[in-house]
């Protein structure tokens, strides 16, 4: 039988997939917790306060050597974009993966009478605002004091948003690409795997390029009064004009100005033609793909038992809960796109000690006072880690968490384990950033003794906190990954952790400010018996201990009113 539409009637019209994925951000919106929206808030209006400020700033002082010191300000900005860019990029890459291929609202969506180059074409926005939107948000208000600065006529402001869009779309678009050519060339079951490899070698060739730069060099001469204009009118002469972020830096500078710049027009052109070109063969190569996957032949197990190693043994000594964390800890080896995120944050890390330990500081009470402020920085990255494994922890989960729920297993066991298992990279990158940094800067025995505290400290309140928030409000229907770690919860895990690490920095300052200032009248580690030294210590283990626990406790009690 035949059914057919009442007379009158007319389709509708066809389903629109933003109304869609708005209508579930709005209900996100809804059930979310109000004090992590209104404390990302608080930490995004600080960060663009500072940033204008800065900007600003740095545009008065430089503008004081004339058409010199601007287009030192423009070089810089260009370097900025080459740098996100290039980071954009490498996420991107393992992004789209995930995004493109793996989501779990895709099979969904090609089941709906929707055509499939618009489902991709939604899928690589994703990707753009899976990658992208942290370093869009931090550009624009950059690029805005710009304007404002050189009294930019209004047309200007949309011209400089516009680029920024393009700069970050058309890595977007390079990485999305390199994502379908992976599906289509590697084999079955090691995309994850040959994208990983592929963004570590972007990221070493950045790491390198940037050393490559040598920017101690520069700090030399700039202590060279005579060279100072030199420096400067080198530097600020012609960048690359064959990269794409060197054409929208040129739009910018110029729209700035007032004059619109030629550069745009192939930015414009290359970065549509990416994107629609990535939309286009990702839709083609999903039906491929889907069609290889099922005529491949099985993988070959390996029937042989293999026995528990040895930190495996240790956590199940623990109970369930060191059972669990075991398990975790197995889980995240086996996915390269967790561990490989490991590897590109500790190269970082290590290009930044290096890159302190070749600046010359000549005058000792100087380096250790800058060998005590990177602790604040070097929590930071521990954060950076903390929020691609601790955050998520719970969430990804996802639908077998009820299986955990319904095993005799405590909301309490699950969040420890959680903690257990992250917490040996956090502590292990923590502190040896800590030490490595106090021994290459030549500190004293008070920094050094200081900097593996509040290392340890850092690593243990910042994964506290990271499982803590993560298990409060989890994300068990997140259709990829990459999502968890950029929604406001972990946006306000990020600025809790650095507000954390400049907290110990505080408590110990008149100690370590002592050892630096006066080593005659604080030798050895006598600067730390003191008054303000014994209380530093003591409040650091108060806020460490009461840090870990609170941070847990308030997770577990969240998971278990969660129905």
């Amino acid at each position: 039988m035949t059914v057919r539409p009442a007379p009158g009637t007319r389709p509708g019209p066809p389903p629109s997939l933003w109304a869609l994925k708005l209508r579930a951000l709005r209900r996100t919106v809804q059930r979310g917790p109000r004090w992590g929206y209104g404390l990302v808030g608080l930490l995004a209006a600080l960060l663009l306060t500072g940033e204008v400020y800065g900007t600003w700033r740095a545009l008065t002082f430089l503008g004081r050597f004339g058409d010199i010191g601007l287009n030192v300000f423009a070089r810089v900005l260009e370097i900025g974009l080459i740098t996100l860019s290039s980071g954009v990029t490498f996420s991107a890459t393992t992004a789209a993966i995930s995004t493109l291929y793996l989501s779990d609202d895709l099979n969904f969506l090609l089941t709906q009478p929707i055509a499939t180059v618009r489902v991709f074409a939604l899928k690589v926005s994703e990707t753009f605002l899976n990658a992208a939107l942290v370093p869009l948000f931090l550009s624009v208000p950059l690029l805005m004091t710009v304007a404002v600065y050189f009294g930019a006529p209004l047309w200007a402001y949309g011209v400089m948003l516009l680029a920024a869009v393009l700069v970050f779309a058309a890595p977007v678009g390079l990485g999305a690409l390199l994502a379908v050519g992976l599906m289509r060339v590697a084999p079955v079951g090691r995309v994850r795997e040959v994208s990983t490899a592929l963004g570590v070698l972007i990221s070493a060739g950045l790491v390198y390029a940037i050393r490559a730069l040598r920017p101690e060099v520069l700090v030399q001469r700039l202590q060279d009064p005579a060279q100072v204009e030199t420096v400067l009118r080198n530097f600020a002469g012609p960048g690359s004009p064959l990269l794409p972020p060197s054409w929208a830096a040129q739009g910018v500078w110029q729209a700035a100005q007032g004059r619109l710049a030629p550069a745009l027009l192939p930015l414009v052109l290359l970065t549509a033609g990416l994107l629609v070109a990535a939309t286009l063969l990702a839709a083609r190569a999903y039906q491929e793909g889907w069609a290889r996957a099922l005529d491949s032949s099985t993988p070959r197990l390996d029937p042989r038992p293999r026995r528990a190693g040895w930190a495996e043994r240790s956590l199940v000594r623990l109970g369930r809960g060191g059972s669990l964390a075991s398990k975790d800890l197995r889980v995240t080896l086996r996915d390269p796109t967790q561990w490989s995120q490991l590897l590109v944050v500790a190269a970082l890390a290590g290009v930044y000690l290096v890159s302190v330990r070749a600046v010359p500081i000549p005058v000792p009470q100087f380096r250790g006072i800058l060998g005590y402020i990177q602790l604040a920085f070097q929590g930071f990255i521990v954060a950076g880690v903390a929020v691609r494994l601790a955050f998520p922890a719970v969430s990804t989960e996802g639908r077998a968490y009820w299986l955990l729920r319904t095993a005799p297993i405590a909301p309490r066991q699950i969040v420890l384990s959680k903690f257990l298992g992250v917490l040996p990279v956090t502590l292990t990158l923590g502190l040896g950033m800590g030490l490595a940094g106090a021994l290459s800067l030549n500190l004293g025995p008070t920094l050094l003794l200081l900097s593996g505290l509040v290392s340890v400290s850092n690593a243990f309140v910042i994964t506290a906190l990271g499982v803590g928030l993560g298990a409060a409000a989890p994300r068990f229907d997140a259709d990829n990954p990459a999502e968890i770690g950029v929604s406001p919860g972990g946006l306000a895990f990020m600025g809790l952790s650095l507000a954390y690490s400049v907290l110990c920095l505080l408590l110990l300052a008149r100690p370590a400010a002592g050892s630096v200032l006066r080593p005659d009248l604080y030798p050895g580690y006598s600067a730390l018996v003191t008054v303000e030294g014994v209380l530093g210590l003591i409040c650091l283990a108060l806020v460490t201990g009461l840090g870990t626990w609170l941070s847990l406790q308030a997770g577990w009690r969240r998971l278990d009113g969660l129905e």
